[in-house]
């Protein structure tokens, strides 16, 4: 199955593929950047046809998603002699396509660039849209670029060898979008049919990003619980799991919300509620409670949609995400606060 989606200038072809070997394997100027672990667990992925020296294995984790491990990238391209017309295929999860995806778009201004997610989360949120990015600073994200890929290539063959924390962070993401308005996720979360689901997660999010690339409009709302999230993250040192922290930080967003007066108590419990039926994390370790207390506004003031005041996705009406400026960001902390694990 294809299907076109238009961003901005470009157009993103989305392919379903029942293997990517099929696909990777077409003659053409390419280079792939993979994760180390896909890698060894996919050893005949790029078989004997690719040139060993056209494959850069990227061990990838938030603490290597850095200039450090970015110049090694460009340091690849450029001794491969990679023109502007090489097709760059990034194979992996979120934080391989991120990085290799910011490469694409810096390395001579840009190269052809098509992506191959491994991981739940990067098949229906990290991949798609054209978001690239790398963390600073200890802020997740904080240098990036708008790049969409060419081509996506979608095979849940690799879904076997996923973790169950793994696919719960995906999970997490798509629960995340079935509270948009124009998502028609609800009629397939309940139903245990892993590529309609995928496939509708896929459609809402490159619907949302076709309307507004630079993430300055609708898409926002796709930051639903991510303020939180990045608190926690970072606080971590990223030893919590995206999907973890989002999870908790949906239910830091319906707290807040509901202080806020924008939802009643009871649209507060259905948003826990549903969380909690497909068992998604209700509270973080105490110890990072302190540092929380010490460096959360900081981080808060540090977060790139910030303008004049904090940007939060929160719930209003019937459990629908809208976007509110705030500077109380000691209400944002405290809130978070309320869900450290007792």
């Amino acid at each position: 199955m294809k299907k076109l989606y238009n961003l901005r200038n470009s157009t993103t072809e989305i392919i379903f593929a029942n293997t990517t070997k099929e696909v990777l394997l077409e003659d053409h100027d390419s280079v792939f950047i993979i994760d180390a672990n896909v890698y060894e667990l996919y050893p005949k992925l790029l078989s004997d046809k690719v040139e060993t020296n056209k494959i850069y294995k990227y061990h990838a984790s938030e603490q290597t998603k850095n200039l450090a491990s970015l110049t090694k990238i460009y340091d690849f391209l450029y001794e491969r002699e990679v023109g502007r017309n090489t097709i760059l295929y990034a194979i992996g999860g979120g934080i391989t396509t991120d990085m290799a995806a910011f490469a694409a778009s810096t390395f001579k201004r840009g190269v052809r660039l098509r992506l191959v997610p491994t991981t739940l989360l990067a098949m229906v949120d990290a991949a798609l849209g054209g978001k690239t990015g790398l963390n600073y600073g200890g802020c997740k994200n904080m240098i990036g670029s708008f790049f969409p890929a060419e081509q996506i290539i979608i095979d849940t063959n690799f879904l076997r060898t996923l973790s169950e924390e793994n696919m719960q962070a995906g999970m997490v993401e798509i629960v995340k979008m079935s509270f948009l308005p124009l998502s028609n996720l609800d009629e397939v979360l309940d139903k245990k049919d892993n590529r309609k689901l995928i496939e509708t997660a896929i459609q809402t999010k490159m619907e949302i990003c076709s309307q507004d690339l630079h993430d300055s409009g609708i898409r926002r709302l796709l930051n639903l619980g991510h303020t939180f999230a990045h608190i926690l993250e970072s606080v971590s040192d990223y030893r919590l799991a995206h999907g973890f922290a989002v999870a908790i930080g949906l239910r830091a967003a319906a707290i807040f919300s509901n202080k806020k007066q924008f939802i009643t108590d009871e649209q507060c419990n259905r948003i826990w509620n549903k969380l909690d039926k497909f068992q998604l994390p209700k509270f973080y370790p105490k110890n990072y409670e302190e540092k929380i207390k010490k460096v959360g506004e900081s981080i808060l003031n540090h977060d790139k949609k910030r303008k004049a005041e904090t940007i939060l996705i929160l719930f209003h009406n019937n459990c629908e995400p809208f976007v509110y400026n705030t500077n109380q960001n000691s209400d944002i902390i405290a809130t978070l606060l309320e869900l450290a694990d007792d």
